[in-house]
């Protein structure tokens, strides 16, 4: 089984803080991108059975119903889609209408992700965001009585800092089944790259990571930025923390299948003008997925058992990694258990530091 993600990279407007690549459109995903897209999906040739289908962006609430049809049926004519087939797709609160969720459910869509970031208003201007705080009330109760299955992103940082735990408070009051909360990040090469000096300290950030776990006590933090209740967590995120495989359509969109990951075109004139040309290709070392696995595993509650390490490379995780997985227990960043290893606390805090590391472990 594999997971499919399509990349859909516009937006009506272009949040300042984002590096994901997009484009700022007025209207409904354009016709070409359609097209480029769907002839994308019918060349592909890799892995036909898919258990996960996520639409990220971008901004893919503005997909016109239609055109999500005609992506949907070149999908269910190449692939052999699972039954239970977990179908996501991302959306911005101005977007969400009872309608366009009705017309959603018609055509599978199972698991809405809606980008709510803040219910404060101040931090919804800061951020840049088209929304404001009314609008992703309004957004969240259509969305919660339409999906059994959807996710609130949220995300702290962003000033007023003193606005986050009420936005925390408000999420409970929605019960979503799943939250995603991230801290804000000042990345280079966009408008907030230059405001870097207006970034919390780390002992703030810290402590604000360790309140969302804290206010959102109903679901379990199964992995570093995401809770969940139980049966609800993101399969087709999973895939990536699992380090499965995954084929990405749309510009930019990244793929890792048959060891390779690759990258398709990230001008979206070069990817209109050869749907699935990639921009890169590695063919990644036994080591190196050895390596990627372990760290990806160790983003997550479960940890990673030492009986699926074995199953996938046929070789002992304790005798591959034992020597760093134990110098990082001894710091507290990891857990030994009878069954593998495992994140601390800590170890979610200071997640990074266990995939330094990994990346630096000697080869034995």
């Amino acid at each position: 089984m594999t997971g499919i993600y399509i990349h859909v990279p516009f937006c009506r407007t272009i949040c300042p803080y984002c590096d994901f690549v997009k484009r700022p459109i007025k209207g409904a995903a354009p016709d070409a991108f359609i097209h480029a897209l769907t002839r994308e999906i019918e060349a592909y040739d890799g892995d036909l059975d898919a258990e996960t289908i996520f639409f990220g962006g971008g901004t893919p609430s503005l997909i016109a119903p239609e055109s999500l049809a005609t992506i949907l049926d070149v999908l269910h004519r190449k692939f052999r889609i699972a039954s239970d087939v977990e179908l996501t797709l991302e959306a911005n609160p101005d977007d969400i209408t009872q309608d366009l969720l009705d017309h959603w459910k018609a055509l599978g869509v199972n698991r809405v992700s809606l980008g709510v970031q803040s219910f404060d208003d101040e931090v919804l201007r800061y951020l840049g965001r088209r929304h404001d705080a009314d609008g992703a009330r309004r957004a969240c109760g259509l969305v919660a009585a339409s999906f059994l299955n959807w996710n609130m992103d949220l995300m702290f940082g962003p000033h007023p800092v003193s606005a986050y735990p009420a936005t925390l408070a408000e999420c409970a009051s929605f019960a979503p089944p799943h939250v995603s909360s991230y801290g804000l990040t000042y990345e280079a090469g966009t408008p907030f790259g230059k405001r870097s000096h207006e970034a919390i300290d780390e002992d703030s950030y810290l402590r604000l990571y360790a309140l969302t776990a804290e206010s959102l006590r109903g679901l379990d933090r199964y992995e570093v930025s995401n809770y969940a209740r139980s049966g609800f967590e993101c399969r087709h995120n999973l895939r990536y923390w699992h380090n499965d495989t995954y084929a990405g359509f749309g510009p930019a969109a990244y793929s890792f299948l048959d060891g390779i990951r690759a990258r398709n075109h990230v001008k979206l004139e070069k990817y209109l003008a050869d749907p699935g040309g990639k921009c890169e290709a590695l063919n990644l070392t036994r080591r190196e997925i050895q390596i990627e696995t372990v760290i990806q595993y160790l983003r997550l509650r479960e940890g990673l058992s030492t009986i699926e390490y074995e199953k996938r490379f046929d070789s002992s995780l304790r005798s591959d990694f034992g020597d760093v997985l134990r110098a990082l227990v001894s710091r507290g960043l990891l857990e030994e258990t009878v069954e593998g290893f495992r994140p601390t606390a800590a170890g979610f805090e200071l997640n990074n530091e266990i995939g330094l590391a990994l990346v630096d472990a000697p080869v034995r």
